[in-house]
C-alpha cells in the first residue's frame, strides 16, 4: 500500500510516494518517488502534474489537488537550450545608446532583422550565411528564418532613405558635444558583383580594384556618427564633398567640429574652401 511522506531537504519540504515491501531476506524496506512539495507561503501541498495525471488515470479524485507550476517531462523533452547572455547585453547597449529608437524610427518594418544580423556580426564574427544556425541557439527578436537567401533580400532591400533616416535620429540621440573624427580609406576587392569596385588611387599599391569608405566617429563617445560607401575611383576630395552634404543633409543645422588627417596643399585648400561653403568647422 503507498502512503505519503514529508521530509525536509534544507529549507524545502517535498512529498514522496512511499510504498512499503519486505526484500530477499525479509527486512521491511521502502520505495519512494517525489511527487510534489510543501508551498513555503501557504503550507499547502503543491503536486506534479504528471502525478495528478495518474490519479486521473487511475479514476481517483485531483479536482482539489494544487498543481506544482512546472514544466512536464514532456514539455522537456521537447524543449530546448539557447543562449540568452549575449542577445541581452546587446538589447540593453542598443537601448541605453538610443540605437533601438533609431532603427524603430527609419526601418519600422524590418529593423528587428537588421539589429539580430548585427548581434550575430558581433558575437561570431563569420560569414553571414551561418546566421541560420546560430539563431537556432541564441535567442533573439522572433525574426523568422535569416537565412543565407533572406539576409541577401534584406541587404539588397534596404532603402537609402531608410539608412539615411536612421543616422538622423541616431545623431539627434546623442547631444554631446564632441569632435568628429572624420577618415576616407579604401578595401580591395576581387568581386566582379560590387557595383561601386573600380579601378582607382590604391593607398596599399594593390593590383585591385577597390571601393572608398568614409565614416565618422565621435571623439568622446567612440560612436559611429555617419558612414556611406562610394565608388573606388572617385577622389578624396570629391568624396569628401559629397559625404559632408550627405551629412548636412540628415543631421541638419547642428553644429560640428569636424577633424580629419591632412593631405596635399591641394586638399588642404578644398578643405577649406569645403567649410566656408558648409558653415561646418573643419580641421585638418
Amino acid at each position: 500500500m503507498s502512503y505519503e511522506v514529508i521530509q525536509k531537504v534544507g529549507r524545502h519540504q517535498y512529498i514522496y510516494l512511499a510504498e512499503g515491501y519486505r526484500n530477499e531476506n525479509g527486512q521491511p524496506r521502502q520505495k519512494r518517488r517525489p511527487i510534489g512539495k510543501i508551498d513555503p507561503v501557504t503550507g499547502q501541498k503543491v503536486y506534479k502534474p504528471e502525478y495528478l495525471a495518474q490519479l486521473h488515470r487511475n479514476g481517483a479524485q485531483s479536482g482539489n489537488l494544487e498543481t506544482e507550476s512546472l514544466f512536464s517531462a514532456e514539455d522537456i523533452r521537447k524543449s530546448s537550450v539557447r543562449s540568452y547572455g549575449s542577445f541581452y547585453l546587446y538589447r540593453k547597449i542598443a537601448e541605453r545608446s538610443g540605437m533601438i529608437r533609431a532603427l524603430r524610427e527609419a526601418l519600422p518594418a524590418c529593423w528587428t532583422e537588421y539589429f539580430t544580423l548585427a548581434c550575430y556580426m558581433v558575437s561570431a564574427g563569420d560569414p553571414l550565411m551561418y546566421c541560420e544556425d546560430w539563431l537556432k541557439d541564441t535567442e533573439s527578436y522572433p525574426v523568422g528564418s535569416l537565412s543565407s537567401q533572406r539576409i541577401s533580400e534584406l541587404l539588397l532591400s534596404l532603402p537609402a532613405q531608410g539608412r539615411e533616416a536612421f543616422y538622423s535620429s541616431w545623431y539627434a540621440a546623442h547631444n554631446d558635444v564632441e569632435y568628429l573624427a572624420l577618415d576616407i580609406t579604401s578595401e580591395s576587392s576581387y568581386s566582379e558583383l560590387i557595383e561601386d569596385v573600380e579601378w582607382g588611387y590604391n593607398r596599399d599599391h594593390e593590383q585591385l580594384p577597390q571601393v572608398n569608405l568614409c565614416m565618422m566617429v565621435g571623439e568622446t563617445s567612440r560612436l559611429p556618427v555617419h558612414q556611406t560607401v562610394y565608388a573606388g575611383s572617385h577622389k578624396d576630395v570629391r568624396t569628401l564633398v559629397t559625404s559632408l552634404s550627405r551629412f548636412e543633409a540628415a543631421t541638419g543645422k547642428r553644429p560640428a567640429t569636424i577633424v580629419m588627417t591632412k593631405g596635399s596643399s591641394v586638399r588642404r585648400t578644398s578643405i577649406s574652401c569645403l567649410g566656408a561653403v558648409m558653415g561646418r568647422h573643419i580641421t585638418s
